[in-house]
């Protein structure tokens, strides 16, 4: 009788403690996340939602920068001259800007973020979790 306590009890012991270590994030890990939001803001305000728990991870909006129809045309130009350049580099024509008109108020971006987006889209690889993360052709 006196096994059957002791052997539940380390039973609860061992998911409890399981339990707690999942849940915990390491010093390192709050600092890195804090520097990769830092870097995806640039300096604008953000607004910061939490995911459901399954997902655990934070979404950043960043706020619509409020241009002119001059600058929204500049920045317009700077988008085209991106995209021909990484197209150019990348060998093909996979990439392309859409007409201004079409821009909505979010999607305008400064032109070295467009570019690291860009250049982000000209080499993504898909991939499928299904398949242990191979590329998909």
């Amino acid at each position: 009788m006196l096994k059957k306590y002791i052997y539940t009890g380390i039973l609860l012991g061992t998911i409890v403690l399981a339990g707690c270590s999942a849940n915990e994030e390491t010093e390192e890990q709050v600092q890195a996340k804090e520097e990769k939001m830092e870097d995806v803001t640039n300096g604008q305000a953000v607004e910061v939602e939490t995911l459901p728990d399954t997902d655990k991870e934070e979404v950043v909006s960043v706020t619509p920068l409020d241009l002119t129809q001059e600058q929204k045309e500049d920045y317009h130009k700077q988008y085209v001259e991106i995209v021909k350049e990484i197209n150019a580099k990348e060998g093909t024509n996979h990439l392309e800007v859409n007409p201004i008109d079409e821009f909505k108020s979010e999607d305008w971006v400064e032109p070295e973020k467009f570019r690291q987006i860009a250049e982000d889209r000209a080499t993504w690889e898909f991939t499928s979790k299904v398949f242990g993360g191979d590329p998909v052709d």
